[in-house]
């Protein structure tokens, strides 16, 4: 699947940790060098019970770092030791389906 960010096209792909060994730490990952999105596949030991809510929210978390590089953010974002500041990527991810909702209610999407 691919998704355009700003103008570029991102190449979304579900991965075990096998393939990808930073699947191991991460959920997902947006690697801005190959404008690739990696999200991680459901585990046989998963003990979430809605996974695939899970995975929506992740793949909105790194589409939202892709649009964090693609609009140039990255380079002057308050960065921690793996890249933005995840606090803030994490609040967009959780609360955009929300704030569509109210957007889309009020017409002004």
């Amino acid at each position: 699947m691919k998704v355009e960010i700003l103008g570029t096209y991102y190449t979304i792909k579900e991965h075990n940790e096998s393939e990808d060994v930073r699947l191991q730490k991460y959920d997902g990952y947006c690697d801005k060098t190959t404008k690739q999105i990696i999200i991680s596949q459901k585990t046989p030991n998963c003990e979430l019970g809605d996974f695939e809510e899970y995975r929506r929210k992740v793949l909105r978390h790194e589409i939202i770092h892709a649009f964090l590089f693609e609009s140039g953010l990255h380079e002057n974002f308050e960065h921690t030791d793996i890249g933005h500041d995840e606090t803030f990527i994490d609040w967009v991810a959780v609360q955009f389906p929300k704030m569509y909702k109210a957007f889309k209610k009020v017409g002004c999407l």
